[in-house]
């Protein structure tokens, strides 16, 4: 099992992913109880844990073997935006291997998104789908808000993304937007390359949006059956992402 030492000098993320292997390990080797109170120290006194998170790990150690370590462990991970996926691509340290994923030249807008939840999502499902680039217009939810960090699994740390106007896009590429009253999505023709704007939960893309769309590549919409009408934007963007890439037999 590893030491102390070793836990100590590791850095922030890495020592927060090794203490909580302990933990789950613990549930299956004996462990010295002196040992895993030194170990939940080091993970309570993390910059990365807060008061709240730090007074929910110690009721954890308090539950004991079991249940009690798997809480430390699944807590933890969560702190960090991480999942124990055992098809996560990782490094001899542990983080996850962003240098193996495939990105294709492909970006989008965030236009005016308002929650960090949606951002977080959409960031995930962007690396999944390999997004080259995200650039959020000036009053998008920051992708480093903790709210959006967790819900991104970490992929905020694998896409370059930065803040920006519209006209601060690359001008050698096609955009359309997904929006709704636009080209079915199973009849879109997508670009090769290009950029696709994601507008606002509630309100949808700007005129200006819309208007460098049209006069682009187009506007692309996702056609439903239920009465609601709409669907999550994280959601949608998903859908949008994997027909992109579909189209291109990737």
């Amino acid at each position: 099992m590893i030491t102390l030492k070793k836990i100590r000098s590791l850095k922030a993320r890495v020592q927060l992913r090794k203490a909580a292997d302990v933990f789950h390990e613990a549930n299956t080797e004996d462990t010295e109880p002196g040992f895993l109170e030194d170990v939940l120290d080091i993970i309570v006194s993390s910059d990365l844990v807060d008061a709240e998170d730090a007074s929910k790990l110690r009721r954890f150690f308090e539950k004991g073997r079991g249940v009690g370590y798997e809480d430390i462990y699944y807590h933890v991970l969560s702190i960090l935006g991480d999942s124990p996926s055992d098809w996560d691509r990782r490094t001899e340290d542990g983080e996850i291997d962003w240098s193996s994923r495939k990105v294709l030249d492909h970006m989008l807008f965030l236009d005016h998104l308002r929650s960090p939840y949606n951002v977080g999502a959409i960031f995930r499902n962007a690396e999944a789908f390999g997004v080259k680039e995200i650039v959020l217009a000036p009053g998008t939810a920051s992708p480093e808000h903790q709210r959006a960090y967790r819900t991104s699994r970490g992929t905020i740390d694998a896409i370059p993304w930065r803040e920006g106007e519209l006209d601060s896009l690359p001008q050698n590429l096609p955009v359309f937007a997904l929006e709704v009253g636009g080209s079915d999505i199973r009849d879109f023709r997508f670009p090769e390359r290009g950029i696709c704007i994601i507008g606002s939960e509630e309100t949808g893309i700007t005129k200006e949006a819309r208007a460098l769309a049209e006069s682009s590549a187009g506007i692309v919409s996702i056609p439903q059956l239920g009465a609601k009408g709409s669907i999550n934007v994280a959601s949608a963007t998903a859908i949008l992402l994997y027909k992109w890439i579909e189209s291109l037999k990737v």
